[in-house]
C-alpha cells in the first residue's frame, strides 16, 4: 500500500473555532473528508480559545495555530483596515513556517485558502526548491473584485494585489463552480490552464441528521403557523445579498394579488443591513408578513429549510452559495439570481427559477413563475436533492479533490527536495 499523501492546508479560519460561515465550514469539511480518505492533513489556522473545538479537529488531523490579531482594542481585527494590518502579517508568517517544513520534506502538497496563498507564494518565489511540491490555491468568492460599492473597491485595492500575486504563483487555482472558472483568469490574471474545478460542497448527512417531521412542524408552527406560502432566505444581511430589491418585488406581488393573503418571508441571519431592511418593509406595508429571525441554531435551521415552501436568494454577486445547497438537500425549490456559482445548481424549470441579478422586475417575474409552478414543487424539490447528492456532497467532492492531488503528484516535475 502506498504512503498517504501529506498535505499542508493553509487557512485563517475553520469551523468550529472561528464561526459558522461558508469558508469556515468549507475548510472543516474539506480537511475532515480528505482525512477519512487517508490523506495526512496538517491544518494551519488562526489561534483560538475554543479548546474543545481544537481537540475535536485534532482527532482528524494535526493542527498548528498562529497569532492573527496585531491591532489595538479600538480597531476590529476583521474590519477592512484591521484585515489590511493583520492578514499580510499572518499569511507571511504562515507561509514562511510551511515553507521550512516543505524544504524539510514534510509535505507532498500545499493547499491554501483565500488570501493565505500570498504568504506561501512569497516564500515559493524566493526558494526554487519549493516548486517541486504542487501548490493548490482556492481564492473562494472574490468579493474584493466583485463589489459594486466604489468605497469598498477602493479599500480592497491592497487585497486585490495580494490575491492576484499569490494565486499567480500556484500550480493549480481552484474554481468552486464550473460557471465561475473564467473569472479566475479575468480577475486574478492566472493562466487559464492552471484552473481546476473542485466544487464547494455540503455534508448532506450532517444537514439531514437533525430533521424530523415533528421538529419541522414545530419550526413551521413557530415562524408561520397560519401562512399559506412561506419563503426562506438565509445569509448575512448585507446590501450585496439583494434583499432590498426582493422586498420591493414581494411588496408589489402582494399588492397585485399575486400572493395569497397569508404569506411569510423569513430572513435568517444578522448584519448591518437589518435596520434598513426593517424600515423598508415597514414603509412598503409588508412588515406584518416579514420575519427577521436573526441567528438560528443549526439544528433548528435545518428543520426550518424543510418547513419552508421555497428558498429565495436574490444576491447581486456570490461565491458558491452553500446556503442554496442546504436548501436544495431539503428538497426545496429555489428562486435565485444568475450570480456566482448558482447557475451550476439552479436550473429554470428543473429545480427552480433563475433570474437576472439587480432587477426588481426580474425578481417579481421569477416570483410569479415559481408560484405558478406550485404543482411542480415536489418534483423540483426532488431534483434539487439529486443535484446535491451527485455533484455537491463532500463525499463526492473529496474523492474528486484526491484524484486531482494524485494527478498533480504524477505530473509535477521533480525538483531538488529530498
Amino acid at each position: 500500500m502506498s504512503a498517504p499523501i501529506r498535505v499542508a492546508m493553509l487557512a485563517r479560519v475553520v469551523y468550529p473555532l472561528h464561526g459558522f460561515g461558508g469558508i469556515e465550514r468549507h475548510v472543516y469539511h474539506l480537511t475532515t473528508h480528505l482525512a477519512r480518505l487517508g490523506v495526512d492533513i496538517t491544518l494551519y489556522v488562526q489561534a483560538s480559545d475554543d479548546s474543545d473545538g481544537l481537540a475535536d479537529l485534532r482527532t482528524h488531523m494535526r493542527v498548528e495555530t498562529l497569532r492573527y490579531d496585531y491591532t489595538s482594542p479600538y480597531l476590529r481585527p476583521n474590519s477592512i483596515l484591521g484585515r489590511q494590518i493583520n492578514y499580510p502579517r499572518y499569511t507571511l508568517a504562515q507561509g514562511a513556517l510551511v515553507a521550512r517544513q516543505v524544504v524539510a520534506g514534510a509535505y507532498d502538497i500545499v493547499h491554501t485558502q483565500g488570501l493565505c496563498a500570498y504568504g506561501y507564494a512569497q516564500a515559493r518565489a524566493a526558494d526554487p526548491r519549493l516548486r517541486s511540491v504542487p501548490f493548490f490555491a482556492n481564492p473562494h468568492g472574490l468579493e474584493e473584485y466583485r463589489t459594486p460599492d466604489w468605497r469598498k473597491r477602493l479599500a480592497y485595492i491592497p487585497f486585490r494585489a495580494l490575491y492576484s500575486h499569490g494565486h499567480r504563483q500556484a500550480d493549480y487555482v481552484i474554481a468552486t463552480d464550473a460557471c465561475t472558472a473564467p473569472d479566475l483568469p479575468l480577475y486574478l490574471g492566472v493562466d487559464a490552464t492552471k484552473v481546476v474545478v473542485i466544487p464547494s460542497a455540503i455534508d448532506t448527512g450532517e444537514n439531514l441528521a437533525p430533521v424530523t417531521p415533528a421538529r419541522t412542524h414545530a419550526m413551521r408552527t413557530r415562524y408561520a403557523p397560519h401562512d399559506e406560502i412561506v419563503m426562506l432566505s438565509v445569509s448575512r444581511l448585507e446590501r450585496n445579498k439583494g434583499y432590498h430589491l426582493y422586498a420591493e418585488a414581494v411588496a408589489h406581488a402582494a399588492k397585485s394579488g399575486l400572493l395569497p393573503p397569508s404569506w411569510r418571508w423569513i430572513l435568517v441571519g444578522s448584519g448591518k443591513e437589518r435596520q434598513a431592511l426593517e424600515a423598508q418593509v415597514h414603509d412598503l406595508g409588508i412588515a406584518a408578513h416579514v420575519t427577521f429571525a436573526g441567528r438560528v441554531e443549526d439544528d433548528d435551521l435545518q428543520n426550518l429549510y424543510a418547513a419552508a415552501d421555497f428558498f429565495v436568494h436574490p444576491t447581486l454577486y456570490e461565491g458558491s452559495s452553500l446556503v442554496t445547497l442546504e436548501a436544495m438537500i431539503h428538497q426545496r425549490p429555489v428562486l435565485a439570481t444568475d450570480a456566482g456559482g448558482i447557475p451550476d445548481k439552479v436550473f429554470t424549470g428543473v429545480n427552480g427559477i433563475l433570474v437576472t441579478p439587480g432587477s426588481v422586475s426580474s425578481l417579481y417575474d421569477g416570483l410569479r413563475d415559481i408560484l405558478a409552478a406550485r404543482p411542480h414543487w415536489p418534483e423540483w424539490g426532488a431534483a434539487s436533492a439529486t443535484i446535491v447528492r451527485t455533484t455537491f456532497d463532500w463525499s463526492v467532492v473529496a474523492r474528486h479533490n484526491l484524484a486531482i492531488y494524485r494527478h498533480a503528484l504524477a505530473t509535477q516535475p521533480s525538483g531538488s527536495l529530498p
